[in-house]
């Protein structure tokens, strides 16, 4: 039996109250018990009571629409647990649908008689939404733990940049303390006389990219109000540990709008941050201390419960976000999660508002550049809850985004190939189509391995298990692009060999007119399989076209044109892959002469969707069908024999490819926050380095061409004894001042004018660090400037030395770490590259920064630090020169 006075008791703000409250809250409050499966509160119900559980175990759960779908969202066993706190704030509804998992008993009041009490005793009001609040983070905590749990290092946060103000202006208007807090949803319920002694006790901070703006579980300090720039909401499952940097966070959300409360536990005594926030670009923000939000507010009882339920508001709103986030990353149900935003809002917001089409727009490919558009707008132009929602609704969107643009970079490659101008020949498109295929593929997520199973030169047979295509990618005409045939001829063929490849394709049915139209313009090679359309033919009819085939495939061959096809005939799912192999590739290597390479390439993932995979590719070691049958080409026997054999081991070489994706997806380092950043147009001060290159300038006028190019910044520069230390190559060195990558970048063109160039070394990023970058920028930096270089020089080695680990950046080493990481994966995908490892040879075995490698300002190296180098560049000279 449950006695209410001793429950009220037990509640850590009775301490205050006296005997008359305690029992004036007994008297109007009730015990309920209730068996398994009762349902406690309805979704979009009217929020009638506040309960909290004090034995059993409850669900809460979110549907949408027609309400067959029913999502958990979280579940709790803990003794106060809150339910129907929404009752709180307008408009009055659960959120929620809270469900017993087992027998429960739960104490509640009526809405309206807390709030009869409130307004009697608003000091011990204000004591009892504070306990709320307190016992609902444990709510939010749950969902971003399971959120933390994702892997959503693929989340984009400037989706549809575009579309977006991001270039930095010379003038940033930041609004004045007053008009902010007036235009604030969070300051409404406030008087006007309250609000303006607020905006006077408040500090404006600026933050710089990157920057940390307070660290989750340190103990609030105040309140904080974004006026200007971006934040990411950061958060970690191991919340006892306050050393965690923030790389190894979740990105959890983004928040972008002035006015919004970035930081609210200090608005209460005694919490704790239940986040970490940084700045994602320069940004600005007003800070109100804990001690003037005192003085202003909590010296008021009625202002002091004003501001306990404005905090409860902020922590609902974080809540439903997190929940929406959990329902769009953990079931694959982004749209889902958008309808119930917009459900849960829907009394809020206009009956004319653009927001009640999104979720409809968002059913079908054809109208999603419909559904971006109108959130881009809204975003912008909308009212101020449209803004807010619009930008929840984008966040949430990140894969489905990325999956649109990818679909929308489908459409106009076909677009252009079938409309290619009539002048244009079929290699002139097919080149064409390999460079925007390699800007397709570039933004989603993908590996590659086995480069250097690939031949030297080109004018080989490539086979490939082929996949089917997911139906998302079937084009308005009903055609579907072949992703992987695609792939390979453009990340891998074109790549590697700087020239297109041709492909063997299958005559299409009469009716895939854009499978013709498409296949046509660029000049494949056409084969019937038994999915063309039927046609009749003799058996010397078929002989006949076989042997043309072989002619017509074998002069590209013998020309050094390379050659991607596959010897199943048809496609299959991953899981199935490969199917039966058929001769008629290895036929027609046996009938060219001198015999090209067989170069096998297995494939997995490129038959799902997009957003929810890795695409794969393993290369392996080539070899000559004459070899295999020990010079018998004439055997069909033993060629059938070969393939019967062939197809299991290509089995293993597919799940191979399907391990590699699956490490990916699975892999503990989050890199979401890097994500995240964006880098700005870097700024160039022309005077800095402009004395140094001119003497480069002049140094490279005085030299003749050279095969080999040092070049990067102090560290390359200071090699004084490079020539020397590796002397049986001809080097230049181009190292200068304290550059950064983006200065090597800016400058690149005036001290790269040679035609030819064999290997390029290329240090750089320590500046970077220096100057505050974080990995995800640096990275960004890089790419740039590696294709600035791969422009030029396509098929030229290109060496990237990782960023050494300075003794006076060592602060700086989780960040240095992970730049290198960053750029060695980008380096694991690109052909004639290699990644040398200085960084860990610097290290002692205890993984401390070898003194002794370093000068006296403990930044730069010393001559023991370029004997060490000379080491490392010595036993890898064959991945590094041509000689």
């Amino acid at each position: 039996m449950y006695n209410k006075i001793e429950i009220i008791k037990s509640l850590p703000f009775a301490n205050n109250f006296d005997k008359n409250k305690i029992e004036f809250l007994a008297r109007i409050a009730e015990i309920t018990e209730v068996s398994k499966g009762h349902v406690i509160s309805r979704q979009y119900e009217n929020s009638h009571s506040l309960f909290f559980l004090l034995e059993g175990h409850v669900n809460f759960s979110i549907s949408v629409e027609d309400k067959s779908d029913e999502f958990s969202v979280g579940k709790s066993t803990k003794k106060f647990t809150p339910i129907g706190w929404s009752g709180f704030r307008h408009p009055r509804r659960y959120a929620t649908t809270v469900r017993c998992e087992e027998k429960s008993v739960f104490i509640k009041w009526s809405h309206d008689n807390l709030e009869q009490f409130f307004e009697q005793e608003p000091s011990l009001g204000c004591e009892f939404v504070f306990f709320i609040l307190n016992k609902s983070l444990d709510l939010l905590s749950h969902v971003r733990d399971q959120l933390a749990g994702l892997n959503n290092a693929d989340w984009e946060h400037e989706i549809g940049s575009k579309y977006r103000f991001l270039n930095p202006v010379d003038n940033i208007v930041v609004p004045q303390a007053l008009a902010l807090f007036r235009s604030s949803p969070f300051f409404e319920v406030f008087p006007e006389a309250i609000i303006r002694k607020l905006s006077k006790v408040a500090q404006k901070r600026w933050y710089i990219k990157g920057d940390i703006i307070y660290k989750q579980e340190e103990e609030a300090d105040g309140l904080y109000l974004l006026a200007y720039g971006n934040t990411a909401i950061c958060f970690h499952k191991d919340k006892e540990n306050r050393e965690l940097t923030i790389e190894e966070s979740s990105v959890i959300s983004f928040i972008d709008t002035p006015g919004y409360v970035v930081g609210w536990a200090g608005g209460a005594s005694g919490m704790t941050n239940d986040i970490t926030l940084a700045a994602t670009r320069d940004s600005v923000i007003y800070h109100i201390s804990k001690a003037d939000i005192d003085k202003v507010i909590n010296n008021t009882p009625e202002l002091s419960l004003s501001l306990a339920k404005r905090l409860l508001w902020i922590v609902s709103i974080r809540l439903r976000n997190a929940r929406a986030g959990l329902i769009s990353n953990s079931y694959e149900r982004e749209i889902i999660a958008v309808r119930n935003i917009i459900e849960q809002n829907s009394t809020q917001l206009s009956v004319n508002s653009g927001l009640h089409k999104v979720p409809h727009l968002l059913n079908s490919p054809l109208t999603l550049d419909d559904a971006f558009n109108l959130l881009f707008k809204l975003e912008k132009n909308g009212e101020a809850l449209e803004k807010g929602i619009a930008r929840l609704i984008l966040n949430i969107l990140g894969k489905v985004y990325k999956e649109y643009s990818f679909f929308a970079g489908l459409k106009h490659v076909y677009q252009s190939v079938t409309e290619a101008p009539s002048e244009l020949g079929e290699e002139e498109i097919r080149e064409s189509a390999d460079k925007q295929f390699i800007g397709i593929f570039e933004n989603v997520p993908h590996i590659i391995t086995g480069w250097d199973n690939l031949p030297d030169s080109p004018g080989n047979i490539f086979i490939y298990n082929h996949l089917v295509n997911h139906p998302y990618n079937t084009l308005p005409n009903n055609f579907q692009i072949t992703l992987d045939s695609h792939f390979i001829s453009s990340m891998i063929l074109y790549k590697k060999y700087g020239s297109p490849s041709i492909r063997v394709v299958r005559v299409p049915k009469a009716e895939e007119y854009g499978h013709e139209n498409y296949y046509e313009r660029l000049g494949h090679i056409n084969v019937y399989t038994k999915e063309s359309e039927l046609i009749e033919e003799s058996k010397s009819d078929k002989i006949e076209r076989r042997k043309n085939f072989y002619k017509t495939a074998g002069s590209y061959i013998k020309n050094g044109v390379s050659l991607a096809l596959s010897p199943e005939g048809t496609s299959h799912s991953t899981d199935l892959s490969p199917g039966e192999f058929k001769p008629g590739a290895f036929s027609l290597a046996l009938s060219i002469e001198p015999e090209p390479l067989i170069v096998p390439i297995a494939i997995a993932n490129f038959d799902k969707r997009i957003n929810q995979s890795v695409l794969s590719v393993v290369i392996k070691k080539p070899f000559r069908i004459s070899e295999i049958l020990n010079g018998n080409k004439d055997s069909r026997e033993m060629l059938f024999e070969f393939l019967s054999g062939y197809r299991e081991k290509y089995r293993s070489y597919i799940s191979e490819a399907v391990e590699q994706a699956s490490e990916i997806q699975n892999s503990k380092i989050n890199l979401s926050f890097f994500e995240k950043v964006k880098t700005a147009p870097f700024v160039i001060d022309k005077n800095l380095f402009e004395k140094d290159i001119r003497i480069l300038e002049r140094q490279i006028k005085r030299s003749p061409e050279r095969k080999y190019i040092f070049y990067g910044s102090s560290t390359i520069r200071l090699w004084n004894g490079l020539k020397k230390d590796l002397e049986d190559y001809d080097i230049l060195n181009l190292g200068f001042g304290g550059s950064r990558i983006d200065y090597c970048r800016h400058y690149f063109d005036r001290l790269f004018r040679q035609k030819s160039l064999e290997s390029l070394v290329f240090y750089a990023g320590d500046n970077d660090i220096g100057d505050g970058k974080v990995p995800k920028q640096i990275l960004n930096s890089f790419v740039a400037f590696y294709y600035k270089f791969r422009e030029k020089y396509p098929t030229a080695k290109f060496t990237f030395v990782s960023i050494k680990p300075s003794p006076a950046r060592y602060s700086f080493i989780d960040r240095i770490e992970a730049s290198n990481s960053l750029i060695r994966q980008f380096l694991s995908n690109e052909p004639y590259t290699c990644y040398l490892d200085v960084f860990s040879e610097m290290l002692d075995s205890n993984g401390n920064v070898r003194d002794e490698l370093f000068t006296p300002d403990q930044l730069h190296m010393s001559r023991k630090g370029y004997e060490l180098w000379k080491e490392i560049f010595q036993k890898n000279k064959e991945n590094i020169f041509t000689d």
